[in-house]
């Protein structure tokens, strides 16, 4: 699975939203021209709105370390610290699953889920399985469009991110009422974001030799 950096910013100021939008977008732009890009989604929190995901998918990690020390990356870096708190979360993608072709009005969830170790052994093993289980059922509903999962590498030990693209809310919240659903969160603590799109599409892919 593909490298995937997981960005969350917080506005130091909530009213500098456009601002902020305005120059994320032009920073992913410069992106999309890098060796290794392959696509990304940035969401805003529906319910905190000074509060935006940006999730990153590379090919390699050597290719986002390249990028990351660039100058021109370490100018926008620069830039955005003025408006905003960053916290990274690099991860390896492990799990995909495509259902219906996206749309403009639907709706994304953000889950940060955190495993803990027990007195039998780690269960990330089990969580992902539990994880691959949930979005195999939740892929024959109506209204289900993808899921992704990825595992954190070191920022948060046990961490795991999941976004899921839905129809609606209603879609989405039928499949919290599956048995397997369930199972997946007997394995861990999760943290879900309602989110809006703002920018990307994980299944729009970077143009070849880009």
């Amino acid at each position: 699975m593909s490298f995937t950096v997981i960005n969350t910013f917080t506005l130091l100021d909530p009213a500098g939203a456009e601002e902020f939008e305005a120059r994320f977008l032009s920073h992913v732009e410069w992106m999309r021209a890098q060796p290794g890009f392959v696509a990304h989604q940035a969401v805003r929190s529906t319910e905190r709105p000074e509060v935006y995901v940006n999730l990153g998918w590379w090919e390699r990690p050597e290719d986002f370390q390249k990028v990351l020390a660039s100058a021109t990356f370490q100018e926008h870096a620069e830039e955005f610290h003025k408006i905003v708190a960053v916290e990274a979360d690099p991860s390896m993608g492990i799990a995909r699953f495509d259902g219906a072709p996206g749309e403009p009005g639907d709706v994304l969830f953000v889950d940060s889920f955190t495993v803990e170790s027990t007195v039998e052994g780690d269960t990330a093993d089990a969580f992902v399985g539990a994880f691959r289980a949930h979005a195999g059922a939740a892929a024959s509903l109506d209204g289900f469009v993808a899921a992704d999962l990825a595992k954190s590498l070191f920022a948060r030990p046990g961490g795991f991110t999941a976004l899921t693209r839905w129809r609606d809310a209603e879609s989405a919240l039928a499949a919290t009422a599956l048995p397997e659903y369930a199972a997946l969160a007997a394995f861990a603590e999760v943290r879900t974001t309602p989110a809006a799109h703002v920018a990307g599409n994980r299944a729009e892919f970077a143009p070849a030799g880009a």
